[in-house]
């Protein structure tokens, strides 16, 4: 009897366990989702049943979090800590709580009990992410020797060089690793150059005063390049972060072969047409478009959707245009997943960009991103299991990475300035971007194989 009851007794513990663990897991996932208040009701519910459940503390605060409700996300987090003190993603998150919310002097003796602890990658990288770069990062010099004029101090015996142009920006890396693409209105107006990323060597492929050409984006054979031209705006910066900028009322899309020869237009019609990306075979591209009003009739199966941003494919040889998305919201900046089968793009959820995904060939789009934060620009991995990303989590414009399901989001920078237009070498290890943490828009190269030291890390939070 006492053998039976006991396996009884065991039996019912491992289904109450079972129990907790599934009421967390639906917790997660309505967390994962959005729905932000029914994942706080989950959590509560657990911590009634069982008030020393640290997971179900640890997963409250993060709810809280993301309401930015910063009292009970750190009741719930200390909580966490004190069940499970044991556990360095509870200590990262009430560190990165009170980093947030501008108490660096509760924040920083967190992040340093971290670093005397064992790591695991994956929060050493969010611990370095969160208090500058997660890997490696150098500013990419773009400029020529041409590019600079002498200057002197008031008292004359100091001579220093500053740049005469503003900004570079709209970086694209060829498929061979070997080319950088890039926009600058170094002349006053943007035009588009390439660099010989081994020996630096310059050209300038557009010579075009009265227009600004951006936006550049190699073909999988590395031979052509697509961009976007557009009436020049006197010198301004044309990098996007709504969907994939702002919004001219004309906009085109051409061609040309790498050194800048044999340019034509990709599609012949009036509106807005930019964010080219070539398929992974070569054979079309996707973009956005956003027709006038009163336009150019749409092509069969289109949409008459005058006053949004959609995404559309059309072959390189300028047929077939194909409207993907109908949506009665902006979509833009596509970015084909390497199996060709998917297309991820950023669109507006509400008031909010958020990041989805829809087949090549059409269907209905899934949602990847929920939060009260915009994300936008997204681009594949080359193994096409993470999309790189813009979050401006925090109200700053940084780099983010996430499997490409949505799940698993890691901070890559938190440096000053922002960040901008994510570009991945094929090889998976150099992410280029455009940032102005240098003051005006440069591009900067990220080293994803060389993660910030723990010496490193150690002196970064002993200077902050």
């Amino acid at each position: 009897m006492k053998a039976r009851f006991y396996l009884f007794s065991v039996i019912f513990l491992i289904l109450l366990a079972c129990g907790e663990d599934a009421a967390i897991k639906r917790g997660k996932e309505f967390l994962r989702m959005g729905d932000t208040s029914a994942a706080i009701r989950q959590f509560e519910s657990v911590i009634k049943q069982n008030p020393s459940d640290a997971e179900a503390h640890y997963q409250l605060g993060l709810a809280y979090e993301g309401l930015k409700d910063t009292s009970q996300a750190t009741d719930a987090f200390t909580n966490a800590q004190r069940l499970a003190p044991q556990r360095p993603e509870i200590t990262l998150a009430l560190g990165r709580l009170h980093w947030h919310t501008g108490n660096r002097d509760l924040a920083i003796p967190q992040f340093q009990n971290l670093l005397n602890a064992s790591l695991k990658k994956e929060i050493y990288l969010q611990l370095a992410a969160l208090t500058g770069d997660a890997y490696h990062v150098r500013r990419l010099r773009t400029e020529g020797s041409d590019d600079y004029e002498q200057t002197f101090t008031e008292k004359g015996n100091m001579m220093t060089f500053t740049a005469k142009y503003t900004d570079d920006y709209s970086p694209a890396v060829s498929p061979d690793g070997k080319w950088l693409a890039f926009a600058s209105n170094r002349l006053q107006n943007a035009e588009l150059y390439l660099m010989d990323l081994k020996t630096r060597a310059l050209r300038q492929l557009t010579h075009t005063d009265e227009l600004d050409e951006y936006m550049p984006a190699f073909s999988p054979d590395g031979k052509e390049l697509a961009f976007v031209t557009e009436r020049t705006r006197g010198g301004m910066m044309l990098p996007p972060v709504q969907a994939s900028g702002s919004d001219p009322s004309s906009a085109a899309i051409y061609l040309m072969d790498i050194d800048g020869r044999n340019q034509r237009p990709l599609i012949d019609i009036d509106g807005a047409q930019r964010a080219p990306v070539f398929s992974p075979d070569g054979q079309s591209v996707a973009f956005e478009s956003k027709a006038p009003t009163g336009g150019n009739e749409s092509a069969p199966g289109d949409v008459d959707n005058n006053d949004t941003l959609e995404i559309y494919i059309i072959r390189t040889d300028g047929t077939n245009k194909t409207q993907l998305t109908h949506n009665d919201v902006d979509d833009g900046h596509p970015t084909w997943a390497p199996d060709g089968k998917r297309i991820a793009f950023t669109s507006m959820v509400g008031d909010i960009y958020q990041i989805a995904i829809v087949s090549a060939s059409g269907g209905e789009a899934k949602q990847l991103t929920f939060s009260d934060a915009s994300h936008y620009q997204p681009t594949f991995s080359p193994d096409g299991k993470r999309i790189i990303y813009i979050s401006n989590a925090h109200n700053h414009y940084t780099l983010w990475m996430m499997d490409a399901n949505g799940r698993n989001k890691t901070q890559l920078t938190n440096h000053v300035g922002a960040h901008f237009e994510p570009s991945l070498s094929q090889d998976g290890k150099t992410l280029v971007f455009s940032s102005d943490r240098s003051d005006h828009m440069r591009i900067y190269l990220m080293n994803l194989a060389q993660p910030v030291q723990e010496v490193e890390l150690k002196t970064r939070l002993a200077d902050l």
